[in-house]
């Protein structure tokens, strides 16, 4: 959850990818908003990183300010790892979004 005020909120999203508990590290990791407000720090809707030594793959999530909202809301990213398989392997968060009162 975060609080929407006169100045974007942000928080870190992060996917860890694991094989039988051992991480994966250098997978391509894709985080998408699929719905509501928001952007990543490069202003778009679609990030791609890759997972370092942990297997950890994480983006920066920019929320929207209190004026641009009428009420709460939320946004759903998605995050999806690359694959050579036809398995679709994601997950998906959903971040509610509280608007400051005026």
């Amino acid at each position: 959850m975060i609080l929407a005020t006169l100045e974007r909120p942000m928080t870190t999203i992060k996917a860890t990818v694991r094989k039988n508990g051992t991480p994966f590290p250098n997978v391509h990791v894709y985080f998408t908003i699929t719905a509501g407000p928001g952007e990543f720090a490069d202003y778009s809707t679609r990030f791609s990183t890759m997972t370092d030594s942990t297997g950890v793959a994480s983006v920066v999530f920019y929320g929207p300010t209190k004026s641009e909202l009428a009420r709460d809301t939320t946004t759903t990213i998605q995050g999806q790892m690359q694959s050579n398989t036809p398995d679709f392997i994601y997950k998906t968060v959903e971040i509610r979004i509280l608007r400051a009162a005026d």
